[in-house]
């Protein structure tokens, strides 16, 4: 089969693999799409501690079941829920299992997505209603991580809520706060092409934003965390959705003088990814906007430059193709 491996720092390339055998627990998928996200290009530039030199990218993924599997029929639509978790650690026995002490990815940890197929865990497949297009299906996993967000922050349809950060997390969050009501959701975001889709989306992207009862910071870029509490409004919350690499500097007395709630959040559970299905299925989602580049797999390459450069908001790899 064909699949995007990555080779060390800066490098990756479409390659002949072996195909992927189904195993006790584990199925086969034949990949439909493959989203590109920020993790991706963290390991593309050897930024990320786990991920091995070789390993298949891809954690964004839907498809088909290449045989039945866990009571779904061969080629039903699936969604592949990519956490891999151990099943014996506390988080796990408490039911925590997608914040698993021992928590692994697909593309990460095993082969990924970015394939003509792959292998995945049965009880991470989830069924797909009828009519759910998959060029829009591949955006469940980013809007699973908004929708679980959202959750974490209590966010009352009353609200206002502020995002740091028009990438395709952050404009996920805005789309799912407003569709939950929240009266009015405002975005920082220094990149024009970004802001321009922010605005597209029908937000608004002011100068000097007011403070907010609810402020997302979807960034992880360690110039934001030093000055982030100075969105939040006194007494209310800060979720930090953008996974930080390791230690920044960030305002503590400012947390206790003001009450500051601070949440933490990093994958999803289950209803998140219902949620995201029925966001997406609905319509409440534009993927036009969000989806900047549709490309075979063999362009993979060429894709991880241009995000790297900046050049565009979400790519997805079309598995058939290339």
């Amino acid at each position: 089969m064909r699949a995007v491996e990555w080779g060390g720092a800066g490098v990756v390339s479409v390659a002949e693999k072996p195909a992927p055998a189904a195993s006790p627990g584990w199925a086969v998928v034949d990949v439909a799409y493959a989203g590109i996200c920020g993790t991706d290009l963290h390991i593309w530039q050897g930024l990320h501690p786990r991920a091995k030199p070789g390993v298949v990218l891809g954690h964004e993924i839907v498809g088909w079941t290449a045989a039945e599997t866990g009571g779904i029929a061969a080629g039903t639509p699936v969604f592949v829920n990519p956490s891999l978790s151990c099943g014996e650690c506390v988080p796990c026995r408490t039911d925590l299992s997608h914040i698993c002490d021992r928590l692994g990815l697909l593309g990460i940890d095993v082969p990924g997505g970015l394939a003509t197929q792959l292998a995945a865990p049965e009880g991470g497949l989830v069924a797909l209603p009828p009519g759910l297009d998959l060029h829009t299906a591949v955006l469940i996993e980013p809007t699973a991580v908004a929708s679980r967000a959202l959750r974490r922050s209590g966010a009352r349809p009353e609200d206002t809520v502020h995002v740091v950060g028009a990438g395709p997390i952050g404009l996920l969050v805005g789309l799912l706060a407003r569709a939950t009501g929240c009266s009015a959701i405002t975005f920082s975001e220094p990149l024009e092409h970004r802001a321009e889709a922010a605005r597209q989306l029908g937000f608004e992207v002011p100068a000097r934003p007011p403070r907010a009862p609810v402020v997302f910071d979807c960034t992880g870029h360690p110039a934001v965390s030093p000055g982030v509490t100075g969105a939040v409004a006194t007494g209310g919350t800060l979720v930090v959705v953008g996974i930080y690499p390791g230690s920044t500097p960030f305002d503590l007395q400012d947390v206790a003088f003001r009450e500051l709630d601070v949440v933490g959040t990093r994958t999803y559970e289950r209803p998140d990814i219902d949620a995201a299905v029925v966001a997406l299925a609905s319509g409440c989602i534009d993927p036009h906007v969000l989806i900047t580049s549709t490309v075979p797999l063999g362009d993979a390459a060429a894709a991880f430059e241009r995000l790297g450069s900046g050049l565009e908001l979400k790519v997805i790899i079309d598995a058939r193709k290339g």
